[in-house]
């Protein structure tokens, strides 16, 4: 049953006055969402399927981030080497690695939030994907995770930089 209180009368009074004069649990709509949501964490196993799906492509995405910034920085050492030893500072080095994996994660989220943005517009009508929405907080969210992950790929790339002596460029 739905009802709403009259002007000047707060939430909270009705709510405790339906449980005195029915007995039954009546709730403001905040604390019935937090119940439903209660409700599948406490007995359901969707929370913990879906947590595991978010870890495990967390560990892939930045494993894959990672493999493809190191072999970046493998194929281009020389390069840096060359840079190193014209007196490049290793802090523009760093710099110049972080700006290119910012770029392209940038560019990486743009396309996967616009993809998603394009499936939720595609079947908002959609029985089964009914009140399935893009939030910006998820957004926002989202590309935290991405730039977390963008930076931890680029360090093993940084690394490898850091450690690099300029002679290398000299080697055959």
């Amino acid at each position: 049953m739905l009802a709403r209180p009259e002007a000047n009368v707060p939430v909270a009074d009705l709510t405790k006055r339906i449980t005195d004069a029915t007995g039954l649990k009546a709730m403001s709509g905040e604390q019935f969402g937090w119940a439903t949501i209660m409700y599948y964490i406490r007995n359901t196993g969707i929370p913990v399927n879906f947590g595991m799906t978010v870890m495990i492509a967390l560990i892939v995405g930045t494993v894959v981030a990672g493999q493809t910034f190191y072999i970046f920085t493998i194929e281009n050492l020389k390069q840096f080497g060359a840079l190193k030893a014209i007196g490049i500072t290793d802090l523009r080095i760093v710099g110049m690695i972080l700006l290119q994996a910012l770029v392209v994660g940038g560019i990486g989220y743009a396309l996967g939030m616009g993809m998603a943005a394009t499936f939720f517009a595609v079947f908002v009508h959609q029985i089964q994907t009914r009140g399935i929405v893009l939030l910006p907080e998820v957004m926002a969210g989202t590309a935290v995770i991405v730039m977390f992950i963008v930076i931890v790929a680029s360090l093993m790339s940084i690394r490898k930089v850091l450690v690099l002596e300029p002679a290398v460029v000299f080697r055959g």
